[in-house]
């Protein structure tokens, strides 16, 4: 069995047997610490001191994450070798390992002696601002510890939960002072005691790599995630010099409370209220609480045509613009970017319907799969995933908060904060049932896309019902073939070849009682004229409208027998007609149209 070194390794092969030291290994959930694993991430170190990133997708990570652990030696084979990531590289290296499920991980302990424990690649200090927003490559410090606080809670905006954060100031040999932040579990297994104990005698130097630059109001700190690790007096050359340089400066590590800045960060705990859509809807966005509010809505519709994802900013997470190397964000000027869910969809309770927005993790906790995933398989980019389009009629319990196109605009838009429960698909739509304020027009505007926006779900009776009595008064609906107070107008002779007397509604005998069915007794064969044909047409509506009076949903702007049978009046009808009143009626029917 042959072992490659890892400066050999590169995607052309596949046979690959390589022996490491697992540097670092840690999973990565989404930037939270109780979400699923997306991906187990390690760092790999060989015999001479080559790093290199590793990763195991989160269908393997059940069965190879128990055959792993931090620090020890192993033997891989059968892995793919792949071009590293464009972005929070943990190391520098041009290839990364991908783990599969065919991957053959043998613990080894015959080279113990022979690797090295850490890898890092030092940043100075004074170096450290122009990296702010920089996500290329994680950024590792060395440092004197100086002052480390107790853990606090605080609640971010970009997080539905509350979570914890500690903060540790380091000192280089120049004096510069930067503080570092541990979020979450990093926080809480960092042993502040321990670090104090030694701290009161001795100088404490520590190593912490996989941090990332970060700026808020101003002030520039580290941020350390589930990617940070970090080692404390550790008996390398570069702890060795730091020492050095601090000889007859020691200062003792303090422990430090909480400053009232980082008190009042504290949430208060707020649990969000229960409110119907129309609740919200009658609450201005302004007044909206920031804990947001409870909500149980169903997927009423998907729009197929708005875009279900979209390149974001890895600085300020703004959507980034197309640009001639990929894309550019057009606020901050950065060019690195990651596609990112933006889940878009219409939802009702029964009450009023609305817009809901999933940005980012909150999508993927709806679909279940990485929005990387659905990319690859969506083939058009015009296309909406199944996933997605099959959230039709599936029911959720959400905390949502108002979107900043509420501040915009008229209609409703909300943020989901947080999911809390999904209920499942429906066998029923809520069928939105107000009085008063909405108009017959809107509701059934509202409801036709419910039951046309998806071939899974059949129409609700429910929603027929909706729909068969409303007003026959939209342009998608033709007017009614018999008006119940009228009948179709016919002559009373036979057929003569002209092409008018072909059967249908126009050989129908007229009303015995209709006053202006005599003049239409005589029809001519002659051509008509234009400049009597518009008053024929006009007197023919007149007397198709006269018994229709009482149906309130006419279309008065779109009548099909109107421009069918006006043509057909030739100049001696249209001169036989009496003259309209000046009311616009014709002089059969009283003043208020009716015969």
């Amino acid at each position: 069995m042959s072992i490659c070194m890892l400066k050999d390794i590169h995607p052309r092969g596949r046979h690959w047997t390589v022996c490491t030291r697992v540097s670092r290994m840690w999973d990565y959930r989404g930037g939270t610490d109780d979400d699923d694993i997306r991906h187990l991430d390690l760092v790999l170190l060989d015999a001479e001191g080559t790093a290199i990133y590793a990763e195991i997708g989160s269908d393997n990570v059940k069965d190879k994450k128990p055959l792993l652990a931090e620090g020890n030696i192993y033997m891989f084979k059968r892995f793919r070798v792949l071009n590293s990531k464009s972005s929070y590289r943990p190391v520098d290296s041009e290839y990364m390992i991908q783990i599969t499920c065919h991957t053959l991980i043998e613990e080894s302990n015959a080279f113990q002696t022979d690797f090295p424990l850490y890898t890092y690649n030092l940043t100075k200090f004074p170096d450290l601002p122009a990296l702010v927003g920089e996500t290329k490559y994680f950024v590792d410090v060395i440092g004197l510890i100086t002052e480390v606080t107790d853990p606090v809670t605080v609640q971010l905006h970009n997080q539905s939960k509350p979570t914890v954060r500690r903060a540790i100031t380091l000192r280089d040999t120049s004096n510069y002072e930067i503080k570092l932040y541990l979020w979450g579990q990093r926080a809480s297994e960092f042993n502040a005691s321990e670090i104090y104990a030694i701290g009161q005698g001795a100088p404490v130097i520590a190593i912490f790599v996989g941090t990332l630059m970060k700026s808020y109001k101003g002030e520039h700190s580290l941020s350390g995630n589930a990617a940070c690790r970090w080692y404390i007096n550790p008996a390398v050359p570069e702890a060795h010099a730091v020492l050095d340089r601090l000889r007859g400066t020691f200062q003792p590590v303090q422990h430090v409370s909480p400053d009232e800045h980082t008190a009042a960060l504290q949430p208060v705990t707020i649990e969000a209220q229960e409110k119907t859509l129309e609740d919200m809807f009658k609450i201005s966005p302004y007044d909206f609480p920031p804990e947001g509010f409870r909500c149980t809505i169903t997927v009423s519709r998907v729009d197929p045509f708005l875009s279900w994802c979209f390149p974001s900013c890895n600085r300020c997470s703004r959507a980034a613009l197309p640009d001639s190397a990929g894309y550019k964000c057009p606020h901050c000027k950065c060019t690195g970017s990651k596609f990112k869910y933006r889940i878009c969809f219409m939802g009702t309770d029964g009450t009023d319907e609305a817009e809901f927005v999933l940005f980012g993790d909150m999508g993927r906790r709806l679909v279940h799969k990485d929005v990387k995933v659905l990319m690859r398989s969506c083939r058009s980019a015009d296309g909406i995933p199944s996933e997605i389009a099959s959230l039709v009629s599936q029911k959720y319990h959400f905390t949502v908060n108002v979107s900043s196109k509420s501040f915009e605009k008229p209609q409703r838009s909300y943020e989901v904060k947080d999911i809390h429960c999904a209920y499942g698909r429906q066998t029923t739509i809520p069928v939105i049932r107000k009085s008063g304020t909405t108009s017959t027009n809107a509701k059934r505007k509202a409801l036709l896309p419910i039951a046309d926006s998806s071939s899974l779900l059949k129409p609700h009776k429910e929603q027929e019902v909706q729909v068969a009595a409303l007003p026959q008064n939209v342009k998608d609906t033709p007017p009614p073939k018999d008006p119940p107070s009228s009948t179709p107008l016919q002559t009373s002779q036979p057929s003569t070849g002209h092409p008018t007397d072909s059967g249908g509604a126009r050989d129908t005998p007229p009303r015995k009682d209709s006053p202006s069915s005599a003049p239409l007794q005589t029809r001519k064969s002659s051509s008509t004229h234009p400049a009597n044909d518009a008053p024929a047409r006009n007197t023919r509506r007149r007397l198709l409208m006269s018994g229709e009076s009482t149906d309130e949903g006419f279309d008065k702007h779109h009548d099909p027998l109107n421009d069918e049978l006006g043509h057909n009046l030739d100049d001696a009808t249209a001169r036989s007609l009496p003259p309209p009143h000046g009311d616009g009626r014709s002089s059969a029917h009283g003043a208020d149209g009716s015969t």
